[in-house]
């Protein structure tokens, strides 16, 4: 079922005629008290960028996690996302979007990258990784993106991200194991560090083919149209 993307919430992806994003450490060293305060306009950080050829592994490994996945995809959207981050919350319901309209044709994968700023960012990107291995991704994706004030700045999460994880019928002692594993921790941490390798500047960044997606208004056209000009190709 497509999500509905509310007026407002473009709106507050919109400021001083660039889209907003949660940046790196360098590029907003302070901590975050509120959605706005803990942006930085990053219409630069997606400019004019491609991955080289040499590093595709690094933007698409053979294992990364996909919400859409055709037997013979046509294009692939890369986004990588950090779960405390509003401006990824308010990104959702566009990747939502751009699922139930290009979901055939296109491969969608997500990546974290959980800000070392964010002092949960890594636990929760661990509790949708968790649920991931039960096929309930985006499930949980939009219980702690719905949730984001409730646990973002929280001492212990473990017994919030297991309530989400009940709430979406999981087995609870797989997740419990999985949210704590090895595993789910190197994938998280591998994750972040493709992506300082691939000198991502902030969260969300949206790759396609290859290509940073230039986002300046907020608005769903700046996916729709590159994903409709790759499938024409």
């Amino acid at each position: 079922m497509r999500r509905v993307v509310p007026s407002l919430i473009i709106a507050g992806l919109l400021v001083g005629g660039g889209v907003v994003s949660c940046g790196t450490p360098a590029d907003s060293p302070a901590p975050e008290t509120s959605a706005s305060a803990s942006a930085s306009p990053s219409t630069s950080a997606a400019a004019e960028v491609t991955v080289p050829a040499d590093k595709m592994d690094k933007l698409v490994p053979a294992d990364a996690r996909t919400i859409t996945d055709p037997a013979d995809p046509q294009a692939t959207l890369v986004l990588f996302t950090d779960y405390q981050c509003p401006y990824c919350a308010m990104m959702d319901p566009l990747i939502q979007q751009a699922k139930a309209d290009y979901g055939d044709q296109v491969r969608i994968v997500i990546r974290n990258y959980p800000l070392p700023k964010h002092q949960n960012a890594e636990p929760s990107a661990r509790a949708v990784e968790a649920a991931a291995e039960q096929g309930k991704l985006e499930e949980m994706a939009a219980k702690v993106f719905e949730h984001q004030e409730d646990w973002k700045t929280e001492s212990d999460v473990d017994g919030i991200f297991s309530s989400y994880a009940e709430e979406l019928g999981l087995n609870m002692d797989q997740f419990k194991a999985d949210y704590s594993s090895e595993a789910i921790k190197d994938r998280v941490a591998r994750d972040l560090q493709d992506a300082q390798d691939l000198q991502v500047k902030g969260t969300p960044t949206l790759y396609l083919d290859g290509q940073a997606v230039q986002l300046e208004s907020g608005a769903y056209s700046e996916i729709s149209e590159p994903l409709v000009n790759a499938l024409a190709k």
